[in-house]
């Protein structure tokens, strides 16, 4: 076996926010591996390649000549953003092919950056899979990409936001703060069944990528709070990490709706620990990946 082969490791899959993945455009140096997917640069300092994004179909249209390329334009509440799917992701296009508009959906797949001859970047996503979801779905996997992009946000040291600040200019963390608890407010409100903000239309579209407004007090209030949270989590969630990874290497997939059984199988009682954030973590750290919606693969 050569060496490649033996450090060969697939992409994770990043719970990310239409807005932070549109104003994405920079690419990173791709490995000298036969096999290392290209990365990218987001304007918060994370490196992504395959992604997830949950949200609202709201245009559908075969935009192929020769042969069929569907394109899906995808809403959440930060932004819009387009999906292509033909010839090489056969699946997602046949999940395309079927879908009413407008519904709700995840799509996993990877980034794609093109850069046309007038200099501009268009970025879009070339899916794995395209799956029809619920409004409670979508809430919860929108929280579910504040949060890890706000985890992501506090991790990241001043030297890299510098370096960040030199590609996309400068923004610092706590304006990127504001716009994520904007987001969490808006799924946390959908969650809760209280009137949330409405789904972002297309003729909205273009003030996707304006600026977050300045900082109020009740979002440094939100933003305190959500401080005390994560910091919370603690030992308990520690420990059930452990457990699932251990789960995880012995089978190498696992659908996450099996976890509570795996769980008491090891003598976890599932009702007591939080294992969803332990889940979350594990994929955050790159132990394992979601390489379709529900299915939990170690990394």
């Amino acid at each position: 076996m050569s060496q490649e082969t033996r450090t060969f490791k697939r992409a994770p899959v990043t719970k990310i926010l239409i807005a932070e993945l549109f104003r994405t455009t920079h690419t990173l140096p791709r490995g000298e591996g036969q096999y290392e997917a290209q990365t990218y640069m987001t304007p918060t300092g994370r490196t992504i390649s395959k992604v997830m994004i949950a949200g609202a179909a709201i245009e559908k249209e075969d935009v192929g000549k020769d042969q069929t390329m569907w394109r899906l334009r995808i809403s959440d509440p930060s932004g819009t953003i387009q999906v292509y799917a033909g010839t090489y992701q056969p699946e997602a296009a046949q999940a395309i092919a079927g879908l009413e508009i407008p519904s709700f959906v995840a799509v996993v797949g990877k980034v794609h950056l093109y850069n046309p001859e007038d200099g501009s970047v268009i970025i879009s996503i070339r899916p794995d899979s395209v799956t029809l979801i619920d409004v409670a779905s979508r809430d919860s996997l929108i929280l579910d990409a504040s949060l890890s992009t706000l985890r992501s946000i506090r991790k990241t040291t001043d030297e890299k936001m510098a370096e960040v600040a030199g590609i996309y200019g400068d923004k610092n963390k706590d304006v990127y703060r504001t716009d994520i608890f904007a987001y969490i407010l808006i799924a946390r409100q959908a969650i809760e069944g209280l009137e949330c903000a409405p789904a972002q239309s297309a003729a909205q579209d273009a003030d996707a990528t304006k600026p977050a407004p300045p900082h109020t007090e009740d979002k440094k209030k939100e933003a305190k709070e959500h401080d005390k949270t994560d910091t919370s989590i603690g030992d308990a969630i520690q420990t059930v990490q452990e457990v699932i990874l251990e789960i995880l290497q012995e089978k190498g997939t696992i659908k996450y709706e099996d976890i509570p059984d795996l769980l008491k199988a090891r003598e976890v009682n599932p009702n007591m620990v939080d294992w969803t954030s332990a889940v979350k973590r594990l994929m955050q750290e790159g132990y394992c990946c979601e390489p379709r919606l529900g299915t939990l693969r170690v990394v």
